[in-house]
């Protein structure tokens, strides 16, 4: 993602200088975006490297950097029957039909089943995605795990630094939830003294990277809004 974001970046602005950044061409740089959002985004990561080089080097000139608005924070979640629907769609079903007359019928070539365990700890413990991926079955330097035996989620990695908004707190896991959760880990080898599979998410036993278009596709056979994100999920708690 970061090196997208750079790409964009290096693409309008590679030819000028640093001082040449002001609030004109950050407007011109929203303009050229598209989107608001994406543009506050960006400047963000660019203001960054800018200061950071300022204060290792020293700048004649610190650039002012004109950001687009915060845009207004989403308070989408999902009801009860929401979240069982999108269950329903991630296990290989499609919703059909509205009302009295909706039913539910399977789907073929089927490839999201892998983010049940995804949802199911979101809705449980109000994780962010991200975190939820980098979960693992072990104590690891690049992501969280899961104690089953004290029934906790340590979301943070050993030695790991986080920013204060978003701290990453150790959560207790629920009684429905560790069911599940000593079930996935039987199921990705881990029995009778024998190291599994190493994500608690994952595809085929590989970590997910991103989960977006087959999570749209489930919000699609659920006949749920496109305002239902995977980042709606920790609204649930």
């Amino acid at each position: 993602t970061t090196e997208q974001i750079i790409g964009r970046l290096n693409e309008f602005f590679g030819a000028m200088t640093v001082s040449e950044v002001k609030g004109k061409t950050c407007r011109d740089y929203a303009g050229h975006r598209g989107t608001q959002t994406g543009t506050r985004r960006d400047l963000e990561i660019m203001r960054a490297a800018v200061r950071y080089y300022h204060k290792e080097h020293g700048l004649d000139v610190l650039p002012a950097f004109t950001m687009p608005d915060k845009s207004t924070p989403k308070d989408r979640y999902l009801t009860r029957s929401e979240a069982a629907a999108l269950l329903w769609a991630v296990l290989g079903w499609e919703k059909v039909g509205e009302g009295d007359n909706a039913y539910w019928r399977r789907r073929f070539m089927h490839k999201g089943r892998h983010l049940a365990r995804l949802i199911l700890i979101g809705l449980y413990t109000g994780t962010r995605p991200g975190a939820i991926k980098n979960l693992q079955w072990m104590r690891s330097t690049t992501g969280g795990w899961a104690d089953l035996d004290r029934g906790v989620i340590f979301r943070r990695a050993d030695g790991e630094r986080v920013a204060h908004n978003k701290r990453k707190t150790p959560v207790k896991i629920a009684p429905r939830l560790l069911v599940h959760m000593r079930r996935w880990k039987r199921l990705d080898g881990w029995k009778d003294g024998r190291t599994g599979l190493r994500y608690v998410v994952h595809y085929h036993g590989e970590p997910v990277i991103k989960e977006n278009k087959s999570f749209r596709s489930a919000i699609a056979a659920a006949g749920l809004d496109g305002k239902a994100t995977p980042h709606a999920l920790r609204h649930n708690r």
